[in-house]
């Protein structure tokens, strides 16, 4: 039996969450205990991006235009180095030049939207805007038309690529311990 998908723009199924900075003049918006992502934490092809290389204050997070995303979050960077992605495990902030994306719930699960994105990148990069350097911009996700499977069968799709991923994962830490006690 084939399962029902239904048409979507990109943007039905999602939020898009802006990020910001807080004002780098400011020394009691830094280093605190809210990590604060920007691209070269996450630029591995890892699923999810554990430690980030700056953190912030409280005071940091409400005096600023980041926004703090929840558990399996997904970051995209938006500018620059476009269509890099990951999924956050806990909360964190993030910068101006990437994007939180949240699955709307009953529509989409948030891990087969991270692999429906994942998949989907060539596609986000080919619809950049920006003459000196390619953008992702609102128009970009709103440009993309999707078809879902029903949410059953998403999960089922998610579960089977994140066995592969958690496999993947293993077998790099292996490489590494390898590497490490052979040098």
């Amino acid at each position: 039996m084939v399962s029902k998908r239904v048409s979507y723009q990109l943007t039905d199924v999602i939020d898009l969450i802006g990020g910001g900075t807080p004002k780098t003049s400011v020394p009691e918006y830094w280093g605190g205990d809210i990590p604060w992502l920007s691209v070269k934490d996450f630029n591995n092809d890892n699923r999810y991006v554990y430690a980030t290389e700056k953190s912030i204050t409280q005071a940091g997070l409400d005096n600023s235009s980041t926004k703090l995303l929840a558990q399996d979050d997904i970051i995209i960077s938006a500018r620059g180095t476009v269509g890099e992605l990951a999924m956050v495990p806990f909360p964190m902030a993030f910068n101006q030049s990437c994007y939180g994306i949240r699955g709307k719930k009953n529509i989409i699960i948030q891990s087969y939207l991270y692999y429906l994105l994942k998949a989907s990148i060539r596609l986000l990069e080919s619809h950049t805007h920006g003459s000196v350097f390619g953008t992702i911009t609102r128009d970009t996700f709103a440009s993309i038309n999707i078809n879902l499977p029903p949410i059953k069968e998403q999960q089922i799709i998610a579960d089977t690529l994140s066995a592969l991923d958690d496999k993947i994962a293993a077998n790099r830490a292996i490489n590494h311990n390898l590497a490490f006690y052979n040098n």
